[in-house]
């Protein structure tokens, strides 16, 4: 992978755990917690911790490189 294409891959995570947030906040919203408020949390969390991992590695990689 390119450093193009994981940078895109995480801003990806990051964009689809708001969207799932906001879905759960609407749906929470108008009908309350139900299973599906409860399976976009779930991914949505699963999206962030994702992201948050792969950036972690992206920058300690590029780190290490220009050292």
């Amino acid at each position: 992978m390119t450093e193009k294409q994981i940078l895109s891959y995480i801003f990806f995570k990051y964009v689809m755990c708001f969207i799932l947030l906001y879905f759960v906040i609407d749906i929470v919203g108008l009908e309350g917690w139900g299973i599906f408020p409860l399976l976009f949390a779930f991914l949505a969390t699963k999206d962030f911790v994702q992201g948050t991992r792969l950036a972690d590695s992206y920058f300690k990689i590029r780190k290490n490189r220009n050292k």
